[in-house]
């Protein structure tokens, strides 16, 4: 192979694979409503994620008494695990603990919502009560 018909292979290779990107996020799909499923999203574990919750309290808030409530939302794939650069917050009684749901909101796994038979990408809120 001359050095022409290997450097325009990889040319060809780079352009199809940039040219794909769209289709790739397309296949991605979008991310639907809890109603607009057939089967929701639902927590794989509810004693795993409540074990996760428990050790991601601030240990200072929870001996102060602190108590609160962050409400997020965020996109579960198709797999059932949580797109980190998904994760709002939408509501928090206070800045520690919303750092705190951030960073575990991730962590949390899933049985992902249905569409037609087939696992599809989700929107989920979920509060996360500290008490």
């Amino acid at each position: 192979m001359s050095f022409l018909t290997a450097h325009l292979a990889r040319v060809a290779t780079f352009a199809l694979a940039v040219l794909s990107l769209p289709l790739a996020a397309k296949a991605q799909g979008a991310a639907f409503n809890q109603p607009q499923l057939d089967v929701p999203t639902k927590l794989a574990s509810a004693e795993m994620t409540s074990r996760l919750l428990a050790r991601s309290y601030p240990a200072a808030l929870k001996r102060a008494g602190v108590t609160g409530t962050v409400n997020v939302e965020f996109v579960v794939d198709a797999t059932g695990k949580v797109e980190p650069s998904s994760v709002k917050i939408l509501d928090s009684t206070s800045a520690e603990l919303t750092e705190a749901a951030r960073a575990v909101v991730p962590e949390i796994k899933f049985k992902p919502g249905e569409k037609q038979g087939k696992a599809v990408r989700s929107i989920v809120s979920l509060p996360i009560v500290y008490k």
